[in-house]
């Protein structure tokens, strides 16, 4: 009893002290990155580029390629880099549909589910919110339009591979001002039809789209995936900068501002595949759309410009290499340039731990003013969403439907500040009961 009684002086102390200690712990576990968390008043427009299975040895093949051993991509020559987690809520391996809802939402969910929480809500995306705030939209790929990334940032549903569900969504409720990408198989025509009634520009090649100067526009170059790089027919069906640059033709015309999400979407597939020759070409494409979006970005400072990964897809390593100084110029043709690449591939020694994704960190790229007073912290996937938020201004509350992880209350976090008291006060019953035997 003298020994309950001792404990009872203190552990009011001890108990009220640890309380505190739990709380602030648990507020900062749960608050998004401080760094991302500002309000920027002229941020007009977002530029997201997502290179699907993109990791860092993914960059640096490209780079060996394309600039040499001691050069520099465009992404990599941006002010911001750091890299991200990608873990999905039930896995420490992403799908894309996970890593993209994390992207598109901020909201962690199940891989295979897209836009959705684990408990089924549907979560806004962060084109959503851009067209509650009346700006103009894009979505392109060089995947088919209703696969898990584009889909992610534009429809809602349990199952990624629901791609007629998915085709269904983005027909009858997604309102995208610029829809890019392959996919033709999942439109009937009558689903074109019905586009066209809705003012959209229906193209299916390069010279179609650059007829395009204004309005909608709504181009499906192929019946599945579009071409590796490697394979393009150049002169009939445009290229991810290509297709870019359109976007931002048209969705720059909108005074209200723009939201536009580009991805590389084959980098993934010649991944899966281990294939080193379209994963650097493809990532190289990437990077020429990536140029094309850095321009428009320093020109126009309310503009934003993020380039990150889903998640990384083979475990490349790039090894040792046997390249010569010939390097790609605007000397070559299209063509010779293409298979300059290619040899130069075949120069570069590399090994795969894996045909499918891992859970390395990926890279992330910045350019624009939000990313001034930012040190090149680590990110997960879910601050991305927060950081594109917060460039926007006076952005209007999410709809109460809509479940984000960002502010637990207390209620929430009591079974964190209980744990922690318990743990303390049997720390200090049982020094105490050491001191006294």
């Amino acid at each position: 009893m003298a020994l309950i009684g001792w404990f009872l002086r203190i552990q009011g102390h001890v108990v009220t002290t640890s309380i505190v200690l739990m709380l602030m712990f648990s507020i900062s576990m749960a608050a998004p990155v401080s760094s991302v968390n500002q309000e920027h008043e002229n941020g007009m427009n977002i530029i997201l580029m997502i290179g699907d299975g993109m990791g860092f040895e993914q960059v640096k093949l490209a780079r060996w390629v394309e600039k040499g051993v001691d050069g520099q991509l465009v992404m990599e020559s941006l002010p911001f880099n750091s890299s991200v987690t990608t873990h999905s809520a039930d896995s420490s391996i992403t799908d894309s549909a996970a890593s993209a809802t994390a992207i598109a939402t901020g909201v962690k969910t199940d891989n295979g589910v897209i836009s959705k929480d684990p408990d089924g809500h549907n979560l806004e995306t962060i084109l959503e919110l851009a067209q509650r705030l009346d700006k103009s939209t894009g979505v392109i790929s060089t995947c088919y339009i209703q696969h898990a990334t584009p889909a992610a940032f534009m429809t809602h549903i349990n199952d990624r591979n629901s791609y007629n569900t998915i085709t269904k969504q983005i027909i009858d409720s997604a309102n995208v001002d610029v829809l890019l990408g392959g996919g033709l198989h999942y439109f009937s025509n009558a689903n074109i039809t019905t586009m066209q009634d809705k003012g959209y520009s229906f193209v299916q090649n390069l010279s179609e789209m650059n007829m395009v100067s204004e309005g909608k526009l709504f181009g499906i170059f192929s019946d599945f995936h579009m071409d590796y790089e490697l394979n393009r027919e150049l002169t009939v069906i445009p290229s991810l900068a290509q297709m870019t640059n359109k976007s931002l033709e048209l969705l720059s015309q909108d005074t209200d501002g723009f939201f536009l999400m580009v991805e590389g979407g084959r980098i993934d597939h010649a991944g899966h595949d281990n294939n080193k020759v379209q994963n650097a070409l493809d990532t190289i494409a990437f990077d020429k759309a990536v140029e094309v979006a850095l321009h428009y970005t320093v020109t126009h400072d309310d503009t934003m410009l993020i380039v990150t990964a889903d998640h990384e897809t083979g475990g490349l390593i790039v090894n040792s290499n046997t390249l010569d100084s010939t390097l790609p110029s605007d000397e070559n043709t299209e063509e010779e340039k293409r298979q300059l690449r290619a040899d130069r591939v075949d120069q570069i020694d590399v090994t795969w731990s894996s045909s499918g994704h891992t859970a390395v960190n990926v890279p992330i790229y910045g350019y624009g003013s939000i990313f001034d007073d930012m040190s090149n912290e680590v990110l997960d996937n879910t601050d991305i969403f927060q950081l594109m938020v917060s460039f926007y201004p006076q952005a209007p509350p999410l709809p109460t439907t809509t479940i984000t992880e960002y502010t637990p209350d207390l209620v929430s976090l009591l079974p964190y500040v209980v744990a922690g008291s318990v743990l303390v006060a049997v720390v200090v019953i049982t020094i105490a009961w050491r001191r006294r035997i």
